[in-house]
């Protein structure tokens, strides 16, 4: 599964495109790929998951 996440650091808030793996009985997050500090629109965000997902399945 793939979906952004955002983090703070130092007061600011960072995007970022993850992906969950199971690893035994823990879920880890794996990141894809760095968005910005600008929180994406719906569109590219949309475009980015269905490139990650479509990469991931092959």
């Amino acid at each position: 599964m793939v979906y952004v996440r955002a983090k703070e650091i130092k007061g600011k808030r960072y995007y970022y495109l993850v992906k969950s793996k199971r690893e035994g009985s823990r879920v880890r997050q794996i990141t894809l790929k760095y968005l910005g500090s600008t929180h994406p629109d719906e569109e590219t965000i949309m475009k980015l998951k269905n490139k990650y997902e479509k990469n991931l399945k092959n």
